[in-house]
């Protein structure tokens, strides 16, 4: 091969790493763990951000829908973020074609019932 060539292959991989590297396909949550996650039946929503109830909580109800739930954390790298956005894409999808297509709509007013339940106990402690 001549120096050319070398060099121009050098330059697409780097610009393929950088790629795969913005999608978060170096990250823990990527399309393909997602997929890897789905064909080993141990499909996981991530959490960023700081939540009202913990993921163990909200685990009680999204078992019967077929999933757990991970909190990631606040701190977040934005290759991490799309990564993850990817990740819970795809396994929005499988759930949507395994419960139908309102499933989220009933899990998150349950969510949302508990996040209740949560709140007037914890105000009770104050009173």
């Amino acid at each position: 091969m001549n120096r050319k060539t070398i060099i121009f292959s050098g330059i697409i991989l780097i610009l393929i790493g950088i790629g795969l590297w913005n999608y978060g396909f170096f990250s823990r949550f990527n399309y393909l763990t997602a997929k890897s996650d789905i064909a080993n039946n141990s499909p996981q929503k991530i959490l960023v951000g700081e939540l009202t109830i913990s993921p163990i909580e909200m685990d009680k109800i999204s078992q019967k829908y077929g999933f757990t739930n991970v909190g990631f954390g606040c701190v977040v790298s934005g290759t991490e973020l799309n990564g993850i956005e990817i990740y819970n894409a795809e396994i929005d999808k499988y759930l949507t074609n395994k419960n139908g297509t309102d499933w989220k709509v009933e899990y998150l007013k349950e969510i949302d019932s508990l996040t209740e339940i949560k709140q007037r106990e914890w105000i009770k402690q104050f009173e």
